[in-house]
């Protein structure tokens, strides 16, 4: 059964390997311009965000934050599985596909802004404390969610020839209706290891954030 999941996986990767490449390059151009931008940050907002990073730190240092590992797994898990979701629907129509692209851009902005932001204001001990609060479940999060982006487009690619070629009558339908399940399928797998990615950053990140806060 593992041989068999191993192969459609290869098979999947093989056959799609353009859309991998297109969404991963489009999430790291996402990710590099939200590090840009903080470069482009008002002062005051500098100083702000400043603020606010300080005492979120000294929350982490006292163990203040007034959240347990339970409701962060939970509210993590809502918002990947909202976006799971989003995803799915959004590669059901032709007009979701361009929607798509900008929400794969949009995740990676948000992860280069979130880490350009605690870099610039502590180095080292930032890079080290981003890393804590943003690698582990994103190491789970970010590939899902490229997966789920291909799954949406190649869906929704192959909806828009269908109905450029017309092919909606006999065998077409039947086709259509046999790839709609295979999407969703995989859509739920994804949906699962988006849990799994939830519960990295309700149990394991916060701790690894505890052991590297910043000093401030």
């Amino acid at each position: 059964m593992f041989g068999d999941w191993k192969q459609a996986s290869s098979l999947y990767m093989r056959d799609h390997l353009s859309l991998f490449v297109f969404t991963s390059v489009l999430f790291m151009i996402g990710v590099l311009f939200g590090a840009i931008v903080v470069g482009a940050l008002a002062e005051d907002q500098v100083t702000s965000l400043n603020e606010s990073l300080k005492g979120f730190f000294n929350a982490i240092s006292l163990d203040q934050t007034g959240t347990t590992a339970s409701e962060i797994t939970w509210h993590s898990a809502a918002s990947f599985l909202k976006t799971v979701g989003l995803l799915w629907i959004l590669g059901m129509s032709i007009i979701g596909l361009p929607v798509i692209v900008i929400y794969i851009f949009i995740k990676g902005f948000v992860v280069g802004f979130s880490v350009g932001v605690i870099v610039s204001q502590f180095k080292g001990q930032g890079l080290l404390f981003a890393l804590a609060a943003i690698l582990p479940q994103n190491l789970i999060y970010v590939p899902a969610l490229i997966l789920c982006g291909v799954a949406g487009i190649s869906f929704s690619l192959m909806l828009v020839r269908s109905r450029f070629t017309h092919q909606q009558r006999g065998g077409a339908g039947t086709l259509l209706y046999r790839n709609f399940l295979s999407y969703t399928g995989l859509i739920a797998a994804v949906a699962v290891v988006m849990v799994v990615a939830a519960f990295v950053e309700g149990y394991l990140s916060p701790s690894l954030m505890r052991l590297i806060v910043p000093q401030v």
